[in-house]
């Protein structure tokens, strides 16, 4: 009776504050508490105001612009307000009800492992001559980083680390959000978020470790996505920080620059690797859309190529491309992924041609990768690195296949190329999610335009088995 009475005391207190001070205040319909860093928006608009950690916000400036508001919040439902709400607003608790992952293991053997960028920069190595290792955002400013999975583990998220730098605000919130990564594109898919999850650093300099394991975020084929949106220092909102570092140039030589960083929330740590590891890990959301950030890198190769005369085909493994500090603890099911399938490159393929991998020309993260390689490579007629990296075989199908090889000397006939590339063309043009099934282990199908194929996903990459196409005619590669 005495909570009773005394929380309806400080509900009346506080909707008397509210109402003189013009703000609003959200609270969860159940525990009567404040909701961190509501989203209120102005509907299908890219408008929207911020709540504070304490679940406070001021509405002026939107109501000035519609009497109709949408506000949402993970693990909420989300609703409408109008100019007549009450300035204390109650949402109530959605649980989303994510999808099982199936894992069929003999023996239930688990195990953990780290995915995403481990290293991290120490406070001395913060400026340096490729630039500076910082990653900072506005308020309400949300990036994304893919966290590969190289290994093809099946399991669950257990913790998200981030590493704070001591620059800007280290105290300052963030929230994390979690996003598919479907097994045809490389890019955010579906969020699965399902609660409000807010953490925050002490003095910086440190990795925040944030346990998520009760959410039972799965690990998917492709890797997963994972989201940092930027809250505002509550204290400080704005920080400027000026940086002199040494830039080597080509054409200039060893350059001393200043640069400028601005923000109002914390700064998370970059790390610096090779394009080739690196690349389409970094994505920023802006105007309702993901975009990749280094998306458009690949087409300067071919003018650095022409202007200084470096081959474009080393730029790969010398250009190095920052990646925010960000890993996940996983933990899987320990198995050995038993297939029918096997790998060309282990039964001696270099007997006909030795031909190295080359993952920055022919790219296999993503099925819809693994079709356009296929289309690149028999555009090139390169049909030994098409049947050593991108295909696998069962029994003695590859044996077969040699035999045919040797005949056409490693190469399509111009006939036989065209037909290739008609069927793989009309594959990649009808790709859809749900046409690919799961079969066992890390085996899967895909049916297109009435035509069944089997894949293997294997150490991180897609591989198809050239056989399986055309079930009751020749193989693709044998017309």
């Amino acid at each position: 009776m005495l909570k009773h009475f005394l929380s309806s005391i400080i509900l009346f207190l506080s909707a008397s504050y509210f109402a003189q001070t013009g703000k609003t205040i959200f609270l969860d319909s159940i525990t009567k508490l404040p909701i961190s860093f509501v989203k209120v928006s102005i509907p299908n608009k890219d408008v929207f105001v911020l709540s504070n950690s304490k679940g406070e916000i001021q509405l002026d400036t939107l109501w000035n612009q519609t009497d109709k508001l949408l506000v949402f919040c993970y693990g909420y439902k989300p609703q409408y307000i109008t100019s007549q709400t009450e300035k204390s607003v109650f949402l109530s608790p959605q649980y989303k009800q994510l999808k099982p992952i199936t894992i069929t293991a003999k023996k239930h053997r688990y195990g953990s492992t780290k995915l995403g960028e481990t290293d991290h920069p120490s406070p001395r190595e913060v400026k340096s001559d490729r630039g500076v290792n910082i990653l900072t955002g506005e308020n309400g400013e949300l990036k994304s980083v893919w966290i590969p999975n190289e290994k093809s583990l099946k399991g669950y998220l257990e913790k998200v680390n981030v590493f704070i730098l001591a620059m800007g605000h280290p105290t300052a919130n963030f929230r994390l959000h979690f996003y598919e990564c479907s097994k045809l594109k490389l890019e955010p898919g579906k969020e699965i978020t399902s609660q409000n999850i807010i953490a925050k650093g002490t003095t910086g300099n440190e990795w925040v470790r944030v346990d998520v394991s009760e959410l039972r975020i799965p690990l998917f084929e492709n890797g997963i996505f994972v989201g940092v949106e930027w809250f505002e220092n509550e204290i400080n909102t704005s920080f400027t920080d000026t940086l002199t570092f040494k830039i080597n140039y080509v054409d200039r030589g060893q350059v001393l620059e200043n640069r400028v960083f601005k923000g109002n929330g914390c700064v998370i740590g970059l790390e610096y690797d090779t394009y080739l590891k690196n690349k389409h890990k970094n994505w920023r959301y802006r105007n309702q859309k993901w975009m990749d950030i280094y998306l458009n890198l690949e087409s300067s190769f071919y003018k650095i190529d022409s202007t200084f005369k470096v081959p474009h085909k080393l730029i790969p493994d010398r250009l190095q491309i920052s990646v925010p500090c960000i890993n996940v603890d996983v933990k899987y099911i320990k198995q050995k992924n038993t297939s029918e399938f096997d790998d060309a490159k282990k039964r001696k393929l270099n007997r006909i041609e030795k031909v190295k991998e080359d993952n920055f020309m022919y790219p296999q993260s993503t099925v819809e990768e693994l079709f356009s390689s296929l289309i690149k490579a028999i555009e090139k007629n390169d049909l030994i690195y098409v049947l050593k990296y991108l295909c696998v075989y069962r029994g003695d199908e590859f044996d077969d296949l040699v035999k045919d090889v040797k005949e056409w000397e490693g190469k399509l006939s111009p006939s036989n190329q065209e037909k290739c590339l008609n069927f793989l063309n009309i594959c990649k043009n009808g790709l859809k999610d749900e046409f690919i099934t799961h079969i066992d282990g890390n085996e899967y199908s895909l049916e297109v335009d009435g035509e069944l194929m089997y894949l293997l996903h294997e150490k991180g990459k897609w591989k198809i088995n050239p056989f399986s196409s055309r079930i009751e005619k020749d193989s693709v590669f044998q017309y």
